[in-house]
């Protein structure tokens, strides 16, 4: 669009508020009735209706809240209209009613017609449309948002506009009542000008043509009670000779009364913001120039308005200017009036002087001529005010604004959003950076035991071997290992059976313990010890948990004789307290027996190296699975009869802020021979041996064969 007649700059910053105000929003968003939607679902999303709507509802009362409501087409004369939903917040009633095409429907929140829309409304049967209203003002916000303006560059007086929407007809609707509306605007703020010089014509013309008939009134008075009938004929010789005189007094009073006019106008709408009316008879092109420039500046200090508060700075500095500008006019006025009205004395003076010569003419003709002049000036005046009404009439029908349509609305007929390309891009990136930074999140706040990585950054500890994480959860009694199985389980178990001898060759009592409970500690010494028996050696596992008695309780072994009854002396044949595990896998084991009060001391006793040194006698491997060692001090006390101690290590369960004080207990030798087993491992892939994706969990009811319940000896 090209503004005509407005200079680049500031002047068309005007013009693009002017033309993006709310105020025509508004008014377009009231002549295209915006302020009701329609929509229907298709998959996901709603998709707007608008010149392809099946019906059109017409609301017959005023707006007072929000409403909406589902209009379900049911055939050719009507539908239902259900879910209907009002107020401030949208609160839902359970109204619903039947709605005829052209009757009134009266619901809760106004009452309506439906009108169907031929050609259209076939399509939409049995189809369910929704439709909400909102009010005018909420209408034209939405416009508002949906529109920008702006200049094409600096030096040019083109303005783009632009409308987003999701309805390529409403879209080119909007631009093109924008358009039309700012038109309307501009030939309104033209016409006032027009329309107030009209007004102020027509009010001379009746003052005039009231005074006129008064005139022509006195001298048909005056001729009937004179006798007189052909008045000039008997004094054309005496008034030829005060023509020219009496002329140049008829053009100087026209002016001076036209003059004095405006100078009562002006003195009485000094403090309104009115125009002045524009007179063509008057010479002096200085005022002109100075009314022209008011008019204008009024224009545009009532337009801003329109979109601003009357306090605003930028109407104050135009009121202000304005004034200065009307006590100028004023002053100009009243001197350009006072040399008239000399004018007027002078050429009064010249006439009076030759009327003078005319002493004997009768007073009667004198009286006539007096007269005639008088309707003369007022036939001039009249006349000269009729022509200006004309022209004035003539401008208001050809007023046009001073814009130009360089381009029609026009848009893509593919969406411009959402970009599928761009969201499905960004999805991808976000999935990918997402995950990540989750994941180093996440191992930034880890401190946990992750392989054997980091018990080797830690310690020097060796580590004897890694036990997979399991996708199926073990009870703690079951036996995993058998020499017909060849899973990862089964060769973790023999890994960390073939490692053993390299951290001492000749161990014999093994013993278990870990940092705190729920390591693994009871299910590893089982399945290590059946490991050993595979080999055909004969292997006693040793429940010294005599505090909780766990290896004993998840084998479910009954009775009250165990360790605690060869340490007590109640007992001195160990042997009679052995009960088999698995003849298979040649394993017996010893458990806890009954609770003692006095569980340290019990085992600080010389009888616990008696008890190994017969164990030892009679089976070639002694595993010893004791008490967490950060626990209690049960750990350490057995400790001194073992050859070899095995420190399980569950992944993700001890903190590696541990390990420093694990590795000074192996350089104290707190623990002889102390070695690692890493336990629930999620290592993938290892620089030796098998790559793992199992592991175990507790707690399961399946056992395999080598699991049973243990019978007393």
């Amino acid at each position: 669009m090209q503004l005509n007649g407005v200079l680049a700059g500031a002047s068309v910053k005007n013009e693009v508020y002017i033309l993006h105000s709310f105020q025509l929003a508004q008014e377009v968003a009231k002549n295209l009735q915006l302020d009701v939607m329609y929509s229907i679902r298709s998959g996901l999303r709603n998709v707007s209706l608008y010149n392809d709507r099946p019906f059109s509802v017409n609301f017959i009362t005023d707006f007072t809240v929000p409403a909406s409501f589902k209009f379900t087409i049911d055939n050719s004369r009507g539908g239902t209209i259900s879910d209907v939903k009002f107020g401030i917040p949208m609160e839902k009633s359970g109204f619903t009613t039947k709605v005829e095409w052209g009757k009134v429907v009266k619901t809760p929140f106004g009452n309506f017609v439906a009108t169907p829309i031929e050609g259209q409304l076939k399509e939409f049967v049995g189809m369910t449309v929704n439709v909400s209203r909102i009010s005018v003002e909420d209408a034209a916000i939405i416009l508002y948002n949906k529109v920008s303006s702006g200049e094409i560059d600096k030096e040019s007086t083109l303005v783009r506009i632009t409308c987003t929407d999701t309805n390529i007809q409403r879209a080119d609707d909007i631009l093109s009542g924008l358009l039309d509306a700012y038109k309307r605007s501009i030939i309104d703020d033209k016409n006032q000008i027009a329309k107030s010089t009209s007004e102020f014509i027509e009010d001379r013309i009746s003052l005039i043509h009231s005074e006129l008939s008064d005139v022509e009134g006195q001298m048909a008075e005056f001729k009937q009670n004179n006798g007189l009938v052909d008045i000039k004929a008997s004094s054309d010789a005496f008034i030829n000779q005060s023509n020219t005189a009496r002329q140049r007094t008829i053009q100087a009073e026209t002016q001076y009364s036209m003059v004095e006019y405006l100078v009562d106008y002006v003195s009485q709408n000094m403090s309104d913001n009115n125009l002045i009316p524009t007179m063509g008879g008057i010479s002096d092109v200085g005022i002109t120039t100075q009314i022209g420039n008011y008019n204008q500046m009024m224009l545009q200090r009532n337009r801003l308005a329109e979109n601003t508060s009357e306090n605003s700075p930028t109407i104050v500095d135009f009121d202000t200017n304005l004034k200065q500008m009307r006590t100028a006019i004023l002053a100009s006025l009243r001197g350009y009036s006072a040399s008239l009205k000399l004018q007027v004395d002078k050429a009064k003076k010249e006439e009076a002087g030759l009327m003078g010569n005319l002493s004997a003419v009768p007073q009667q003709e004198k009286k006539v001529i007096d007269i005639a002049r008088q309707q003369t000036i007022k036939e001039t005046l009249y006349t000269y005010l009729l022509n200006k009404r004309e022209e004035t009439a003539l401008q208001l029908a050809i007023t046009e604004a001073n814009i130009r349509v360089v381009e029609q609305p026009f848009g893509s007929r593919s969406p411009i959003a959402p970009r599928k390309m761009v969201i499905m891009l960004v999805a991808l990136i976000m999935g990918i950076i997402v995950p990540f930074l989750f994941f180093q999140v996440k191992k930034l706040f880890d401190t946990t035991v992750h392989g054997r990585k980091d018990i080797e950054k830690f310690t020097t500890i060796p580590v004897l071997g890694e036990v997979p994480h399991s996708q199926v959860t073990i009870n703690d009694s079951e036996i995993v290992v058998d020499g017909d199985k060849d899973d990862a389980l089964a060769e973790a178990f023999r890994m960390i059976r073939f490692n053993m001898p390299f951290v001492n060759k000749d161990a014999r009592v093994i013993m278990l313990t870990s940092t705190m409970p729920g390591e693994g500690k009871t299910f590893i010494s089982g399945n290590f010890a059946a490991t050993l028996g595979l080999t055909g050696k004969k292997v006693v596992l040793i429940d010294a948990d005599i505090r909780k008695r766990t290896r004993s309780h998840v084998d479910a072994i009954a009775g009250n004789f165990g360790l605690t009854s060869y340490l007590s002396g109640n007992v001195d044949d160990v042997k009679s307290l052995i009960v088999t595990k698995s003849k298979e896998c040649n394993l017996d084991i010893l458990p806890a027996g009954i609770m003692a009060p006095n569980p340290a001391e019990l085992l600080m006793s010389d009888r616990l190296e008696q008890c190994i040194e017969e164990l030892k006698k009679m089976y070639d491997y002694v595993i010893i699975d004791n008490v967490p060692a950060q626990v209690v001090a049960d750990a350490g006390i057995v400790n001194r009869v073992a050859d070899l101690t095995i420190y399980v290590l569950r992944e993700t369960k001890i903190d590696r802020r541990y390990l420093p004080e694990l590795e000074r207990l192996h350089q104290e030798k707190i623990f002889n021979h102390l070695c690692i087993v890493i336990n629930d491992s999620r290592a993938k892939s290892k620089k030796y041996g098998y790559g793992y994706g199992y592991g175990y969990g507790y707690g399961n009811k399946e056992k395999n064969k080598w699991s049973k319940f243990f019978s007393h000896k």
